[in-house]
């Protein structure tokens, strides 16, 4: 190998390790550690390259764990790391991979922490719940899912990022805290973006609700249509970052037929609860559309329930057990004007009683 090439990788990796102890330390809420000081005195060159990084790092300042920033570290890194592969083939390691590593403060944590050398691999599963049936797994990074009835997701460890696709039901997602590997949760056209907290997401009729439990995330719209599970594309659009007990919705995508504008999302504080009851089985509801109800106790049913529309506004208060379709169907009938008709498929029909009798 050349001199002068040696030189390069070695200064771009003195700059990656700067990169990493100046995020370990804002981690760990530290100003200095005895591992710090013995890395930092072994060599002039460390010290150069971490003077480097904490001029960088003093620009971000507290926006440094921001996801969309989490997002460019971990594509910096992605492209850094297919650049230093190529580096026997392709000549000279280059100038601008060493600015990303440096002006980004790409992260690959050195000793204990879940570092770059432990991700080399993909780990990809899909993961399924029957009808009634509810699951939590564990991800290899510490995470938890728990899956409700009916629930798909698909999930996927990279080197970079920790991604899944939420394909139908609800999940409730606890996410062990990783700066150097955000958290993604892609469900529709739209990306839920953590590095360590707990929300839950739910892919009701057309409706996506995304509610924040503990922690903070961001929620990003993707570009285009499709949901990728990896992105290399620029960005997606920040549509807003959600603090604990706030739920955000998004309608079921409905566009204008002249303007071609889709429904507007809704942000709202709610009870978490209420929202996370159907981890133990129950469903809780406080003055809610009887529509909206029925889709929800509907899901965990072995028979479909529709709502005739002339009995769709009418407002529903209780506490029901997740699958016990029959209480449901019967305390509904006993409180509101409403009456039940199954029809030979099975399927119940809840309509408004005539009130002539």
């Amino acid at each position: 190998m050349l001199p002068g090439r040696t030189h390069e990788i070695d200064e771009t990796r003195r700059l990656v390790e700067a990169s990493a102890w100046r995020v370990a330390l804002f981690e760990a809420d530290l100003e200095t550690t005895k591992n710090f000081e013995t890395w930092l005195a072994s060599d002039a060159r460390n010290a150069q390259a971490w003077n480097q990084v904490a001029l960088t790092w003093a620009r971000f300042d507290e926006n440094a764990m921001e996801p969309e920033l989490i997002i460019a570290r971990r594509d910096a890194l992605e492209r850094a790391r297919r650049q230093r592969q190529r580096r026997y083939g392709a000549g000279r390691f280059s100038i601008a991979a060493r600015a990303i590593a440096a002006s980004l403060l790409v992260v690959a944590i050195l000793g204990g922490a879940a570092g770059f050398g432990a991700w080399q691999t993909t780990q990809e599963q899909t993961y399924k719940t029957a009808l009634g049936e509810r699951r939590t797994i564990q991800l290899a990074d510490g995470s938890h899912v728990t899956l409700d009835s009916g629930t798909v997701v698909k999930v996927r460890l990279r080197p970079m990022t920790r991604s899944i696709e939420l394909i139908s039901g609800q999940a409730r997602f606890d996410v062990a805290h990783d700066a150097s590997r955000p958290f993604e949760v892609h469900a529709r056209d739209k990306t839920v973006v953590a590095t360590g907290t707990s929300f839950n997401v739910d892919l009701m009729g057309g409706d996506l609700i995304v509610t924040l439990i503990e922690g903070r995330i961001s929620i990003l719209q993707d570009r285009g249509s499709d949901v990728p599970l990896v992105r290399t594309s620029p960005p997606p659009l920040i549509l807003t970052r959600l603090t604990p007990g706030e739920q955000f919705v998004a309608p079921e995508r409905k566009a204008d037929p002249v303007q071609n504008l889709p429904q507007p999302v809704v942000l709202s504080q709610v009870n978490i609860d209420r929202t996370t009851a159907w981890e133990t089985g129950q469903l809780i509801f406080d003055n809610e559309p009887l529509s909206s109800v029925a889709e929800r106790v509907a899901r965990y049913g072995d028979r479909p329930v529709i709502i005739e529309k002339d009995a769709a506004a009418l407002r529903v208060s209780g506490v029901f057990d997740a699958g016990d379709l029959t209480t449901f169907v019967d305390a509904v009938q006993r409180v509101l004007p409403v009456t039940a008709e199954t029809d030979e498929k099975g399927t119940i029909h809840l309509r408004r009683r005539d009130p002539r009798g």
